[in-house]
């Protein structure tokens, strides 16, 4: 879990550094710490990362466009990482629409647990 956090934290001041048509704006740990998501800028790309130790399986991810605009949301599987924590990755234009600039909200929801969202949403900005 520390790994984890780490990985969090350096993300966060990678994207206070990274230029850019995009910023990654938010991440959340539960306080618990049983989870962790965020939505990090690394190489130009936005990710959609999700950590966890506490639960398995599939994890829906739904991104809201700028303005209130659609909700799109795929599914995908946690991967075992390092340290028994099970994880997403995934690089956001790879599977989801780009919708124009502004802020897109993201939505992470494990779908053992029902429809609800795990916490607040995370955001990132698109500029172009």
């Amino acid at each position: 879990m520390r790994r984890f956090v780490a990985l969090l934290a350096a993300a966060a001041v990678g994207v206070a550094l990274a230029p850019g048509t995009a910023t990654a704006a938010s991440g959340y740990c539960s306080p618990t710490g049983d989870y962790c998501y965020s939505t990090p800028l690394r190489g130009g790309a936005v990710q959609l990362v999700l950590g966890t130790f506490s639960f398995r399986g599939r994890v829906r991810v739904c991104v809201r466009s700028p303005a209130g605009g659609p909700r799109d949301c795929r599914t995908f599987r946690l991967r075992r990482a390092d340290h028994g924590i099970y994880e997403i990755d995934v690089r956001w234009s790879a599977h989801f629409p780009r919708r124009g600039p502004g802020t897109y909200r993201v939505g992470f929801a494990p779908l053992d647990a029902g429809s609800a969202d795990l916490g607040p949403g995370a955001t990132f900005r698109r500029r172009a």
